[in-house]
């Protein structure tokens, strides 16, 4: 092999090493985004629950929450 070979077979490497680093920061940067979507909508439908005074309509608020804390929690 020759020197220059190895210089490109390095910079193959270290191109792939910057390709799987952007994607890792990728796939951190929407799992943040997800976490943050999911805290505010179940914030709202805390802050809707709290705010209820019909007990038909908290247990509603209630149930929204329960599913909202599932679905999120498949997703990650």
């Amino acid at each position: 092999m020759t020197d220059q070979t190895k210089d490109e077979i390095r910079m193959v490497q270290e191109i792939n090493k910057a390709k799987t680093y952007e994607h890792k920061k990728s796939e951190n940067q929407k799992r943040h985004e997800l976490f943050i979507n999911a805290r505010s909508k179940m914030d709202k439908i805390a802050n809707a629950y709290n705010k209820a005074t019909n007990e038909e309509f908290k247990k509603l608020y209630k149930e929204k929450w329960f599913k909202l804390i599932k679905q999120y929690a498949n997703k990650l």
